[in-house]
């Protein structure tokens, strides 16, 4: 479903203008651009980016038409039920639907720091031991 389709049943929904809602729809769907399929969900359709984005742009939003406060979180959690058949995935539902192989060609970056950073990094923590003892 196209972000400005979520906007339309928020209206409905919630008794507020489509565009009160319109930008948190284009955020939860905005994984769409850069990943053209429907498995772009696994990365903003879950609890876990409802939090990111209620914490980016707050717990409410403004109803134009009563001023009156509507909550982020349940616009959000309807959108995921609308995509979801009711259903609002967290992102450990989301990783239970996928088999995780590291392919031999992405295993020399993948989950392995630079060892310069290692190092460095050791440094830094064997300064901050040297500076607490007496």
């Amino acid at each position: 479903m196209h972000y400005y389709d979520h906007a339309l049943l928020s209206a409905q929904k919630f008794g507020c203008a489509v565009e009160d809602t319109l930008r948190l729809h284009k955020l939860m769907d905005s994984s769409k651009f850069y990943f053209p399929a429907s498995q772009h969900r696994l990365f903003s359709h879950n609890t876990w980016f409802v939090q990111v984005l209620t914490d980016l742009v707050g717990d409410t939003v403004i109803n134009s038409l009563t001023g009156q406060p509507l909550s982020t979180r349940d616009i959000l959690y309807e959108h995921l039920k609308e995509d979801h058949n009711g259903k609002v995935p967290s992102l450990q539902d989301w990783l239970t639907c996928f088999r995780f192989e590291v392919p031999d060609q992405h295993r020399t970056w993948f989950n392995n720091p630079r060892i310069k950073d290692k190092l460095l990094l050791e440094k830094i923590k064997q300064e901050i031991i040297t500076v607490k003892q007496p």
